[in-house]
Order: structure tokens, then sequence, then C-alpha cells
């Protein structure tokens, strides 16, 4: 993925809580095993990199209540949401069969769709709450994040609401833009809002949308939208 926060020839891993929160993600077993000779501190930051592809059969997002990790996959990655746990997810094979041997649907509701080009999504409910969601595609599909979120804490109340999430997009469309807090699934949109409205600084997005104050990975990336004038 191309991140305008990067630099030409930089490369961003995350190294807090990896096995948590991502699969086959552990920075220490990637870099060259060297130290400083003074503090011990490993050589995270300067070593030498080779970047491949990794082709899979689909890619998809999985919003799921539960925070028990998948299996099955090549690829996962989680980030807590209100109400759920939001996972970027790839695998091999079909999406629809992995989901039916791997996700624990039993004694729900369900609504599926399956399209042509593999696109397969799939909502799962019990006593009208919903369960989880799941996306899938060859690539990584684009969704409305904001609205199948909030879905967890207030589910649609009519057929027509849960149509809308099927196809992973609000009818009013509530694009929360790029996402910059993976945290709490802030997106630039908010961002840009409370920055009209005058917050200046991290700690004044922090206090009025939460983003910055868990993890604070994404925090230069808030100082970096407060000094970019937004694009038309």
């Amino acid at each position: 993925r191309i991140d305008s926060g990067m630099r030409l020839n930089e490369l961003f891993a995350p190294m807090h809580w990896n096995r948590q929160f991502a699969l086959q993600s552990n920075v220490d077993a990637l870099v060259a095993a060297r130290c400083c000779p003074a503090s011990g501190q490993p050589a995270l930051k300067q070593t030498a990199v080779r970047i491949q592809p990794l082709h899979t059969g689909w890619q998809g997002w999985l919003w799921q209540r539960d925070i028990e990790a998948p299996s099955g996959l090549r690829y996962w990655a989680r980030a807590p949401q209100a109400g759920a746990q939001r996972l970027t997810l790839a695998g091999d094979g079909a999406a629809r069969d992995w989901a039916q041997a791997q996700l624990a649907t039993q004694n729900m509701q369900l609504q599926q769709a399956v399209g042509a080009a593999g696109e397969y999504r799939l909502l799962a409910w019990r006593e009208g709450e919903l369960q989880l969601a799941f996306y899938a595609a060859p690539r990584l599909p684009a969704l409305d994040h904001e609205f199948i979120t909030a879905a967890f804490r207030a589910p649609p109340a009519d057929a027509a609401g849960r149509f809308a999430l099927l196809a992973g997009s609000s009818a009013q469309g509530s694009d929360a833009g790029r996402i910059i807090c993976s945290c709490f699934g802030v997106g630039e949109t908010a961002i840009r809002q409370a920055m009209a409205q005058g917050c200046d600084s991290p700690a004044a997005l922090g206090a009025a949308l939460k983003c910055g104050t868990n993890c604070g990975s994404c925090i230069p990336e808030l100082k970096q939208l407060l000094f970019t004038p937004a694009t038309a």
C-alpha cells in the first residue's frame, strides 16, 4: 500500500503487541540480530529489507464481536472498534468456502451475497443483534467502515437498512475517509471536521475523537494533517 506519510526507501512495521493484533508480524524475527553494544537496543530502525508481494486468492474485512483470532488464513490484522473487532484478512481458495468452514455462525440468521467476480458478503444475526460481518473480493473491497461498525451498536431497524449493510454502504454515504487511527476507527473526514471546529493539536483531536490516545502510532499522521491543507 502506498502511504503518503512514508518517505522513499523507508518501510514501516508496527512493533507493539504484534502477536495479539496480527499474524506473522513479529519484527524481531525479521531484522538482523545486531544490538547496540552499550544499551542493548536491537537494530530495529536500520536493517536491510526486501519486499515481495503476497499473492492470495481473496482479500477481505471481517467485523466480529469476539476477539478470537481466525485460522486458515495467509494474513490477518486486528483493530478493536466500538462494539466489535475489525480484521483485515487474506486467504487462498474461495472466500465463501473459508467463511463456511471457519466462521462460527451456528444458530444465527444469515444474509449472504455472491458476486460473479469472486465477491462474497455475509452478515450473521442473533436475536436482532449483528454478530459478524464479512466482505471479501479478489482485492480488498472499499466499504463504509463507520456505517458497518455502528451497526454493532445500533443494528438497522428495517430490511432496507440490512440490505444496505450487506452492501457495505449506507444510503447517506457517511464516508469516513482514509482511516488514520486504527485503534478507534477514526477517519480523515472526522479529523478534518474537528480541525475546522478548532482542534489545533494532537491532544485536542484526541480529546474530541479519541484518535492517538491508545497506542499513539497515528500521532505523526495527526501532526501531518494539522500542517497539511485539505485538497479539494
